[in-house]
């Protein structure tokens, strides 16, 4: 099923912009609000023009579109600690294999190599 952008009918505060983007993404609407908001803060202006745009150029969403299922909270979680545990372990280890590998190639001679050949 394909996902379209409309304008969130009954989640939106003001325009349903922002509910909107976060349900296209699948992202909680209180993370798009504040990125909104730190987007007005930071740039002014801009905030609000593509707030605005959204508003005029996207479309309401249809009736029967709306999703019936009940907002879910970004803060639960069903592993347990152990689990969440385990993951991040597994998690480091290939960050750390893949810092290891970055380092064995930036010190080895094919880096140089490379490196003198883009040069050229």
């Amino acid at each position: 099923m394909k996902k379209s952008l409309y304008r969130s009918s009954n989640q939106g505060w003001l325009g349903g912009v922002c509910a909107g983007v976060a349900e296209y993404y699948d992202q909680p609407v209180w993370m798009i609000r504040l990125l909104m908001v730190t987007l007005f803060v930071f740039s002014g202006s801009l905030g609000v023009l593509v707030y605005l745009a959204g508003v005029f150029l996207l479309e309401k969403q249809p009736t029967h579109l709306t999703s019936a299922s009940p907002i879910r909270s970004p803060f639960t979680n069903t592993d347990t600690p152990l689990q969440r545990a385990r993951t991040l372990t597994e998690r480091v280890a290939k960050l750390d294999k893949r810092i290891q590998d970055m380092e064995r190639y930036v010190t080895s001679s094919r880096y140089r190599f490379d490196k003198e050949f883009n040069k050229l």
